[in-house]
């Protein structure tokens, strides 16, 4: 239960990290792809293409991935924790948001191949944002889901 000791952590206000996040590599890498599928922040759906677990895990991994591109290193568990509840915040909605991690947390320690799928996808499509390599257009998130939505 390693990940899952994590989501104990005492609620915290997304909202408290969201300014930062939102300026951060992390909000660079979902604002824009949230945009290109027609959606504003917090408002992705939590279910079809854009709440799979391939699109979950996708969330989670560019919020780990983002952490190696912090100017310091998160002080804590629970730091690291609200830097993955402020990803799904701004993605799925602050309603969502605990729940969505939750069972995503629990599908990527399940090691659910469509979920350590997303999960490296996420973290590359990151680095590439972090690094200034990235296509908005290219990016997985964006692509799989526009595919996904519009049946192709």
């Amino acid at each position: 239960m390693g990940v899952l000791n994590h989501l104990i952590a005492p609620r915290r206000p997304a909202r408290r990290h969201l300014a930062a996040t939102l300026r951060s590599p992390l909000g660079a890498l979902l604002l824009p792809q949230i945009e290109r599928l027609g959606l504003s922040v917090g408002e992705t759906p939590g279910d079809g293409p854009t709440g799979s677990a391939w699109s979950r895990a996708y969330v989670l991994g560019a919020a780990c991935a983002s952490l190696q591109h912090q100017d310091a290193a998160p002080a804590s568990d629970r730091d690291c924790f609200a830097v993955a509840l402020t990803a799904f915040a701004m993605t799925y909605g602050e309603e969502q948001a605990r729940d969505i991690l939750a069972a995503t947390v629990v599908a990527a320690e399940a090691h659910e191949p469509e979920v350590e799928d997303g999960l490296l996808h996420g973290a590359s499509d990151l680095a590439l944002v972090a690094t200034g390599q990235a296509d908005t257009a290219a990016l997985q998130f964006v692509v799989r889901n526009a595919a996904e939505i519009s049946g192709t």
